[in-house]
């Protein structure tokens, strides 16, 4: 069998554009603008805010850390800024968590040579809320919603209008025997009106 010249302009046309429509796809899902989930419940209005693609830190080769520089570490992409608003409408109080849950596709490493680590800012500087400590994950549901197999961070009471911004960071333990790895999280928050 022959091959002419028609086939090879069709087959050369045919690639081209499937080129450029992968192109043009990678680029609109690489620019997509940050999300921003929100839940209404019983009067109240609480809103998850961040900036980066992901809700949350996703660690590609990470090495061990001790605890000391793990709580200090200030790399890109090795913490997670987030903030979250409260409006009170009819509510006279909101009771919200902010949960944690793995990307079991994206983990390669052991939930116990995991170290979490969560802060709070007050007055202009962050200070501890949680951690440092392994992944352990719910056996079952919380009572303001966090799913079984999210790990619970902070749970916190708002009786006023307010916006929190935390601080996540997560490493590798000093004490693991693993050399290096990945590990994805995503941030999540569930709360309660009354």
């Amino acid at each position: 069998m022959k091959v002419t010249k028609k086939f090879w302009y069709i087959f050369i046309g045919v690639c081209s554009v499937l080129v450029i429509l992968v192109s043009v796809g990678f680029v609109v899902f690489s620019n997509r603008t940050p999300e921003v989930i929100e839940n209404e419940e019983h009067g109240a209005n609480i809103v998850l805010n961040y900036t980066n693609n992901i809700s949350g830190l996703k660690l590609t080769n990470i090495t061990p850390k001790t605890d000391l520089v793990g709580i200090e570490n200030s790399e890109e992409g090795e913490y997670f800024d987030f903030s979250v608003d409260v409006k009170l409408d009819n509510a006279r109080r909101v009771d919200y968590e902010v949960s944690i849950i793995k990307d079991g596709k994206n983990s390669t490493i052991d939930d116990s040579d995991i170290r979490i680590y969560l802060e709070k800012e007050k007055s202009g500087t962050y200070t501890k809320v949680f951690g440092p400590s392994k992944f352990v994950p719910l056996k079952k549901e919380s009572e303001l919603g966090s799913k079984k197999g999210s790990m619970v961070l902070t749970t916190t009471k708002k009786t006023n209008s307010t916006s929190d911004k935390y601080r996540l960071r997560m490493w590798l333990s000093d004490t693991s025997v693993v050399a290096t790895g990945n590990y994805s999280i995503e941030v999540e928050v569930n709360g309660k009106s009354k």
